[in-house]
């Protein structure tokens, strides 16, 4: 039992038994961590959060550079996936036009209808009654999924994290037994891969380095996608050829050292500096006086100088224009840029009544999550529908599919 749990991160106790054993987990899971292991006075729940710990005081963002990214993005293309996506979980959070590409397209592919459909051209020896039994059959299984609008969102945020797995939870006992109960996704840090086109490895406390060649030896085989272990039929995964996370990342570091060098400039010339010249003629016992208010206007405060005083912004000549905020626009174009496939320079746009630019950016976005859509009903198709009618109708040919956004879809 402590085998089992200690190998997964503290979000992901439910799916424990089922996860390194090849079990499906417990709806009922939590209860089994409350177990305290012999000689450390601990839970494996507690055991589990401590291995955590490291994870939750690790700052990718200090000392980051374009060169750093270099190495890691090198890193990436070997397997060695947790520096990176630790670094992009942060950028996630701080980029605000990341942030809001991600909440724009999450919340765009959510709003699209989704549905199991039967193909229009059924397969040989299939029969109109069997690809209606293969609809209900499917409908119903996804009716199921408890957190399927959570799981469409991990699986679309493959196109920009580079890949996505979801684990499979099923019901034990009662009418629904054996059903798919919730697909967990996992968080990206915690996988890595023998090799771009490697298979995927559990690493349970995310270390960094390893990837081609060295899966096998530091994880072992329990922790492979594929194993006896872990079933590939038991995860959903879906990865992406070109993530955006590496256009996102150079531009997140280009757009914090520009908004750096942006407050500097605002410090240094924000609010032009004072220059005050006293008058040449100055009652004798007053200058500590004049001295005083000519400092106080100076800064700003309000004030009155003697006739004659004069003063000059010297700050103000040399101020110009600033150059951060169209550096830091730039950034933030190439990210939408690449996010949408050049459908959008930036994610807002004037609104008002009547059609205008808001609506086109609606259409946009709706063409986007349509898109994108249909990337996720492949990943569903092949790594959800195939195994639960294989399960229920062996031998069938396959009739129905889910189709998320898609009025009309032609799969043959």
């Amino acid at each position: 039992m402590f085998k089992s749990l200690a190998k997964l991160t503290n979000r992901r106790f439910q799916a424990a038994s089922s996860f390194f054993s090849g079990k499906a987990g417990r709806p009922d899971g939590l209860n089994d961590t409350s177990v305290r292991l012999p000689g450390s006075g601990l839970t494996t729940e507690e055991i589990v959060r401590r291995s955590n710990f490291w994870r939750d005081n690790y700052n990718p963002l200090q000392s980051l550079t374009v060169g750093r990214l270099m190495a890691l993005f090198d890193q990436a293309e070997r397997g060695s996936f947790a520096e990176i996506q630790l670094t992009l979980r942060k950028a996630e959070k701080r980029f605000p036009v990341l942030k809001g590409f991600i909440e724009k397209l999450v919340s765009s592919i959510e709003n699209l209808d989704g549905k199991v459909r039967i193909k229009d051209q059924l397969p040989d020896g299939a029969t109109p009654e069997m690809a209606e039994r293969q609809r209900r059959f499917l409908q119903a299984r996804y009716d199921l999924l408890k957190n399927f609008k959570m799981s469409i969102a991990q699986i679309a945020l493959a196109d920009v994290r580079g890949y996505a797995v979801l684990q499979k939870h099923r019901y034990h006992d009662g009418v629904n037994d054996g059903a798919v109960e919730e697909l967990y996704w996992l968080e990206p840090w915690s996988w890595v891969r023998d090799g771009f086109y490697g298979d995927f490895y559990y690493n349970e406390n995310s270390q960094f380095g390893v990837g081609l060649g060295s899966c096998q030896a530091v994880l072992g085989e329990d922790c492979r996608v594929g194993s006896e272990a872990l079933p590939r039929a038991d995860f959903v995964i879906r990865e992406a050829e070109s993530p955006l996370y590496e256009i996102a990342l150079i531009a997140f570091v280009n757009w914090l050292m520009s908004r750096r060098n942006y407050a500097t400039f605002v410090e240094s010339f924000g609010l032009p500096n004072a220059v005050v010249i006293m008058p040449e003629a100055m009652p004798h016992g007053y200058e500590a006086q004049y001295q005083a208010a000519a400092e106080r206007v100076a800064h700003g405060a309000c004030g009155t100088l003697p006739s004659g005083a004069d003063i000059k912004f010297p700050s103000g000549l040399v101020r110009g224009e600033s150059p951060f905020d169209l550096f830091c626009a730039a950034q933030e174009k190439d990210v939408v840029l690449a996010g949408t496939a050049g459908h959008l320079t930036m994610l807002a746009e004037p609104t008002g009544l009547g059609k205008g630019a808001s609506e086109e950016h609606d259409d946009a976005w709706q063409k986007i999550a349509i898109a994108k859509a249909m990337r996720i009903n492949e990943t569903l198709q092949r790594d959800f529908d195939a195994p639960e009618l294989a399960a229920e109708f062996p031998g069938e040919p396959v009739c129905a599919y889910f189709a998320l956004g898609a009025r009309e879809q032609n799969i043959n």
